[in-house]
């Protein structure tokens, strides 16, 4: 592991409850495995030194489903105020037991098509910028997966409710980039989500 990558912390945010879609989305299939498990594999193969999954809402159901591998679980028990009570609680322990880390990347349970390889590429470009933040980019929207420096990390613990690291950008950061990731709209919300990702998975 080289010193630039030692000091990055994946954060797999996957506390939500799916109420639109009416089960866990996190044990939703593709490719015969489930979407968090995807998103935990990908994070996986990533020779980062610190990966954190935060779970919430059905957090039973999804243990028995999911080999967590080499990340630590935090249980966010204020899940139902929003997803960035999720990315606060990686945050603080990131910042109470790894003050090291420099650098946090932050994947969601639901993005199908996330793979090492655009992983690989935000993180470089990422280190190879000097920005605050480099966003994945899909339908001309800033988006996860996305990495964040440490010195906005205070900025992200003042995000509330049901609210992502897009609104940094509202709030007036400026000094970002965005690298191009179409696949990367591909979430799931909703039944109709579900059964596009089915009508995809039978076309691969």
């Amino acid at each position: 592991m080289n010193g630039e990558k030692s000091n990055i912390a994946v954060l797999i945010l996957a506390a939500g409850s799916s109420k639109r879609l009416g089960k866990p989305k996190q044990l939703v299939k593709f490719k015969n495995k489930t979407l968090l498990q995807h998103s935990i594999d990908v994070s996986e193969a990533l020779d980062l030194s610190e990966k954190i999954i935060v779970l919430g809402a059905n957090e039973e159901k999804i243990l028995n489903e999911v080999d967590l591998k080499n990340h630590k679980l935090l249980i966010n028990k204020n899940w139902q105020e929003g997803m960035s009570t999720s990315l606060k609680k990686g945050l603080e322990e990131i910042r109470n037991w790894h003050p090291t880390i420099k650098h946090v990347l932050v994947l969601l349970s639901d993005q199908p098509f996330i793979s090492e390889l655009v992983l690989q590429e935000l993180i470089d470009k990422h280190l190879t910028a000097n920005c605050l933040a480099t966003f994945s980019q899909y339908q001309e929207i800033p988006g996860v997966p996305a990495i964040f420096s440490s010195e906005i990390f205070p900025d992200l613990m003042r995000i509330e409710g049901d609210r992502g690291a897009r609104d940094l950008i509202k709030n007036g950061l400026t000094n970002y980039q965005l690298l191009p990731f179409e696949k990367g709209i591909v979430d799931i919300d909703t039944e109709k989500d579900l059964q596009f990702l089915k009508k995809l998975e039978h076309e691969a």
